[in-house]
């Protein structure tokens, strides 16, 4: 008899199910692959008990790509639980190193070039060694100290042919179990495949490395200089940095003197490379941080880079809006548009979300952590059965990665307060003059014409400029009609969170920006010309 995976494969790929099957056996987990369907069974069998443990050994036994799997899953507490997340964090991405004469080959095919003839000394024992490629140190023909990054011999098909196998799992799974549903496995991988093919191409890492090292740069971070001549999918060639990273220094208690300045330049390069670059190093933990002989700071290794596009960060925009305007309904509304599901119970979700937003809203911000906010936030999110696109997922994780990483040299340290005047920093410089003019003719006209019919909106925008202060005022009330009356006479909470929005989207989006200074300005006009009805009918 067929399970139902090799119902729907072809002949070629039964025998890596039946293989896949065994596996699952092996590791006690036939509960597990009967409800996937990769068993046949006439009964539903009961869950494991110790499933976690059991499914981290399976991952481990699967090989490199379902390991690399589990460690994005040990990333998505939106998704699972504590204990999950506790089991497949200890999945590490170490694998022995191949001899060289395995790799020989590719990287000579790779550089072009017999391998003296590029390099004076090349060292043959790799000096780190991970599923994807190892790194051996060698200098070049001018004596330019360097690492040569080599891609393992046939993982790329390795690796297409385990996540094409992943896929037709998890589809499989979908239909049969509405726990795995939720998980949207198939929109996972999707992602997860994303992410290993930028991984896999080590030009693309290269790339991105002087892309957003030109950005750091400008902060005073370091990133490694690539030598393009020799460099391709296969292999890349990269300045050696003379230092030591931040983990393999705390491994040998070493005590870096300025410790809260290294945690000062991190935290600020992290947080503008998201919120002022849009393009971020999404891995920033502490063995890809390198502490120079200088005493500053470097990034390595930009092979997870993420992306917070101009519709996301006006998504964000939307979400700090709403929760800043005690908005529960709106926050409410965002999470299920980016989970895709409106099927919840929306007034449960908003109640819960309003508990939230006033547990916190009370709180000094140096107490806040985002790891004990980020956790409260992620339950929420398994309760209702909600989902975080896959790109928010990692920027959160970044940023938890962050956390971590500067509380380990300065347990005093808070991030969340330090995004404060950052984000003030955002706000005066897209409301800056100088700012405007960069968005162009249409932007400046338009303000020009909405100065003339209300100075008063100019003068709004100036004021938040200088002070960095939202001159917002909200007077509660009892009755509608002292509701829709404040509303009406106080004109600037609205337009402030319009020309928020307006001024963070300029930069990427013109059209998408002036529309919203149009529609601050149409709010702050239609706002006045109510008060002064209400002040002709009842002064």
């Amino acid at each position: 008899m067929l399970s139902d995976a090799e119902e729907d494969v072809p002949l070629g790929e039964r025998a890596r199910f039946a293989e896949l099957a065994r596996i699952f056996a092996r590791h006690g987990l036939n509960g597990l692959a009967s409800r996937i369907g990769l068993m046949p069974s006439r009964v539903a069998l009961p869950a494991e008990a110790d499933a976690p443990e059991r499914v981290v050994a399976l991952l481990r036994d699967l090989g490199p790509v379902a390991v690399k799997l589990g460690q994005v899953l040990a990333t998505r507490e939106d998704l699972i639980g504590p204990e999950w997340i506790a089991a497949l964090s200890t999945l590490q991405d170490q694998v022995p190193p191949l001899p060289f004469e395995q790799i020989e080959a590719d990287l000579v095919a790779s550089l072009g070039a017999p391998i003296d003839e590029v390099f004076a000394r090349f060292d043959r024992i790799p000096i780190a060694a991970a599923s994807i490629a190892q790194v051996h140190a060698a200098a070049l023909r001018d004596g330019t100290e360097v690492v040569v990054k080599v891609r393992r011999p046939g993982i790329a098909s390795r690796v297409d042919a385990d996540l094409r196998l992943l896929r037709r799992v998890a589809r499989l799974g979908e239909r049969r179990s509405p726990e795995l549903r939720r998980l949207k496995p198939d929109e996972l991988l999707r992602a997860f495949a994303e992410s290993l093919s930028q991984e896999m191409d080590l030009s693309a890492e290269a790339a991105a490395c002087e892309s957003i090292g030109a950005y750091l740069e400008t902060l005073g971070v370091r990133t490694p200089r690539f030598f393009w001549d020799h460099i391709g999918r296969r292999a890349n060639v990269q300045e050696r940095l003379v230092g030591i990273s931040v983990r393999a220094g705390a491994a040998s208690d070493m005590d870096f003197p300025a410790a809260k300045d290294i945690a000062d330049t991190y935290a600020d390069a992290v947080l503008r490379m998201i919120i002022f670059n849009g393009r971020f190093h999404a891995d920033p933990h502490p063995g890809n941080v390198f502490v120079l002989t200088d005493g500053g700071i470097a990034f390595i290794d930009f092979g997870a880079v993420g992306i917070l596009t101009p519709a996301r960060r006006s998504e964000l925009v939307t979400l700090v809006l709403a929760i800043a305007g005690d908005d529960a309904r709106a926050v409410a509304d965002v999470l299920m548009r980016w989970s895709g599901d409106y099927s919840v119970d929306a007034q449960a979700l908003q109640r819960d979300l309003k508990l939230l937003i006033d547990e916190f809203r009370g709180a000094v911000l140096q107490q806040i952590e985002l790891s004990v906010i980020f956790t409260r936030v992620f339950s929420l999110l398994r309760e209702f059965r909600l989902a975080l696109p896959p790109d928010l997922a990692l920027l959160l994780r970044t940023l938890l990665t962050a956390e971590g990483f500067v509380r380990s040299l300065d347990p005093n340290f808070n991030i969340a307060a330090r995004t404060m005047p950052i984000a003030r920093e955002l706000m005066r410089e897209r409301l800056s003059p100088a700012d405007l003019k960069k968005g162009g003719r249409r932007l400046i006209a338009g303000l020009g014409r909405l100065a003339s019919a209300s100075p008063e909106l100019i003068t709004l925008a100036e004021s938040i400029a200088r002070s960095g202060a939202l001159p917002i005022r909200i007077q509660p009330s009892s009755s509608s009609s002292n509701i829709k009356r404040s509303s009406a006479t106080d004109p600037h909470v609205l337009t402030v969170g319009l020309i928020i929005a307006g001024s963070i989207l300029v930069d990427k989006h013109e059209t998408a920006g002036i529309s919203l200074f149009i529609a601050a300005a149409g709010n702050f006009l239609w706002a006045k010309f109510q008060c002064k009805k209400l002040n002709r009918a009842d002064p």
